[in-house]
């Protein structure tokens, strides 16, 4: 292979990571049926940290949406990560009838150390002794 036709290899972003991440779960609806196979919870916390990311607002409708849960449920799932101080619920600024909902520090931190955990520690193969960039 020429020089110029390699492709330099970068270390990964955490937003690339939860990304792939997010595509995994999604993927696993291909062979398992959706509601046996579900963790709403982890599919909110990625979904928000992506939009964290992406310095992108999420309001609460989006999130019941992303959980593929009853509004009751995922209210309810909704509830409990903002009790462990996960996330947070505030009047959306630009909209004051929604309500937006962003990872806590300690929910940017939780899920900051996971990714890393899961493809460093873990050791996916492409990502095995990388550093992943903060972005």
């Amino acid at each position: 292979m020429r020089p110029s036709a390699m492709r330099e290899v970068t270390a990964p972003s955490l937003l690339d990571l939860a990304r792939q991440t997010q595509l995994m779960r999604a993927t696993t609806a291909q062979f398992f049926p959706r509601d046996v196979f579900r963790d709403s919870a982890w599919d909110m916390m990625l979904e928000l940290f992506i939009a964290d990311q992406q310095n992108r607002p999420i309001c609460v409708k989006e999130l019941i949406l992303v959980s593929g849960e009853s509004a009751t449920s995922a209210l309810r799932r909704i509830d409990r990560l903002e009790g462990a101080e996960l996330l947070q619920r505030r009047t959306d600024p630009a909209d004051h009838r929604r309500l937006a909902v962003t990872l806590t520090d300690r929910g940017i931190k939780a899920m900051t150390a996971m990714l890393q955990h899961l493809y460093l520690t873990m050791g996916n193969g492409t990502h095995r002794g990388t550093e992943i960039r903060p972005d």
